[in-house]
């Protein structure tokens, strides 16, 4: 009976293990690597934030901006899945996703999928502060802004309960600061990642 908890315990801890790492970050903490530092030459980093939450938050009820925050990330969730990128993180209306730690070398290419896809998924999503009669000003659904930027980074495992794949580098500084000065419900992306486009396109891709 202990060892058939033990082994269930096991299946679910990886399973779990599995949703927030990589495949071959959990690979290498089962063979016992205790410490996991990557360098990456060249990856695409995604971030995105919802326009206006702040205001939005304000003047709607807890349990409208959680369902409004679940929809839309769990949104997202399943278009990482489908374009094979990794969701790194979210911090209140934030989200986070790298593609091209595998070495695709159409790493832009998906990422660029991956944000339209996002921008579709927003127009499915209603703004929690949306009034029932239906008279408000502006769009009913939520409204985002990404921005995308493309270079090396540093990455590897921080945390014990709930262990992350964190990504570490200016590359990631300047994806934040394209995102911050981009447009509403548009992609910005830096000329990093338009030339990895465009090296792409020229391969056949």
């Amino acid at each position: 009976s202990d060892l058939v908890s033990l082994a269930v315990d096991t299946v679910r801890s990886e399973m779990v293990l599995r949703k927030i790492l990589p495949e071959h970050v959990t690979n290498r903490l089962k063979q016992g690597q205790q410490l996991i530092v990557d360098k990456h030459s060249d990856v695409t980093v995604l971030f995105s934030d919802i326009v206006g939450y702040t205001e939005m938050t304000a003047k709607s009820p807890p349990k409208r901006v959680i369902r409004m925050l679940n929809q839309l990330f769990s949104a997202f969730d399943t278009l990482c899945d489908k374009h094979q990128v990794i969701k790194v993180e979210t911090i209140g209306d934030a989200y986070m996703v790298v593609s091209g730690h595998d070495g695709a070398e159409d790493a832009a290419h998906r990422m660029l999928n991956m944000a339209a896809d996002m921008i579709a998924a927003c127009r499915t999503v209603e703004r929690p502060d949306r009034n029932k009669s239906g008279d408000d000003q502006g769009p009913s659904h939520v409204q985002i802004r990404i921005g995308v930027h493309s270079g090396p980074v540093f990455a590897g495992v921080v945390g014990v309960k709930v262990p992350r794949y964190t990504f570490i580098g200016d590359t990631v500084n300047t994806a934040s600061r394209v995102e911050s000065n981009g447009f509403c419900m548009a992609v910005t992306m830096s000329k990093q990642t338009y030339a990895k486009l465009g090296e792409y396109q020229e391969r056949g891709g």
